[in-house]
């Protein structure tokens, strides 16, 4: 799925710009902690330490998790508010603009992160294509995504009135330009020159009542049970985070999304 017609591209601009801003600082910190928490341990448990990208890194939380000495950080993000946090406050060498702006070496990164970023960029695949050129042979690729099977379910009736207090929430109305289904996403990368490794249902961010949150939870563990019962093949998660190993050169075809 994508969205049509988009935005127009100024308008992406300044979105991305002011993506962090002094009224919303809060919302990239605690609530989504215990998230980032998990997925870097799936990430630590491929590679001990090295050379980590996150794209989009926003004011740079998922650092919390690499402190070590045997990890170094480097962040890309457009809003210069989280580019100034991030340093600040992690050390990184955070780039502020895109990734193809930043210009890295060829086979620098042992791993490349992107955490709720890949729907909002106008062209994902040249975007993978270039994390191909920059990640080492050995190297890793995490990607997070709302789960589509969720993103729909939510979208309008019983659910989204229990979470959102309205019966329908308009994809049409978020900046979101792609929605990406498990098949979908192993044919980006294949095209891109990367394997699937796994998918790991996670949780949807979510902030609210206690009770919204409660319902989140269940719906979380509940969306593991599937996973699991269905041998990897159902996913009712709020988000799905893939680990993908870099296996080729990228394959010389067009993206076609569905």
């Amino acid at each position: 799925m994508y969205l049509n017609p988009r935005p127009a591209d100024r308008c992406l601009q300044e979105l991305h710009r002011n993506f962090v801003r002094n009224d919303n600082v809060e919302l990239f910190d605690g609530y989504r902690r215990a998230m980032l928490q998990r997925e870097a341990g799936i990430i630590k448990r491929t590679k001990p330490g090295g050379n980590l990208l996150d794209i989009g890194c926003a004011t740079g939380t998922f650092f919390h998790a690499f402190k070590g000495a045997e990890w170094h950080l480097f962040g890309v993000d457009t809003s210069t508010l989280g580019v100034e946090k991030a340093r600040r406050e992690y050390g990184a060498a955070v780039f502020c603009g895109t990734l193809p702006e930043a210009r890295y070496p060829s086979r620098f990164f042992d791993v490349v992160t992107m955490l709720d970023t890949l729907y909002y960029l106008p062209d994902p695949v040249a975007e993978l294509r270039e994390i191909h050129r920059i990640l080492k042979d050995d190297g890793v690729l995490a990607i997070e995504i709302p789960g589509l099977a969720y993103t729909l379910a939510r979208e309008q009736g019983p659910l989204c009135w229990l979470l959102d207090r309205k019966w329908r929430r308009g994809l049409a109305n978020s900046f979101h330009l792609y929605y990406f289904s498990p098949k979908t996403i192993q044919s980006l990368l294949s095209m891109a020159g990367f394997s699937l490794l796994q998918m790991f249902p996670e949780q949807a961010s979510f902030r609210g009542r206690i009770i919204d949150r409660a319902v989140n939870e269940i719906h979380f563990r509940l969306a593991r049970l599937v996973h699991w019962a269905s041998a990897r093949k159902v996913s009712i998660a709020g988000k799905e985070f893939y680990l993908a190993a870099k296996v080729s050169s990228p394959a010389p075809k067009p993206f076609l999304s569905s």
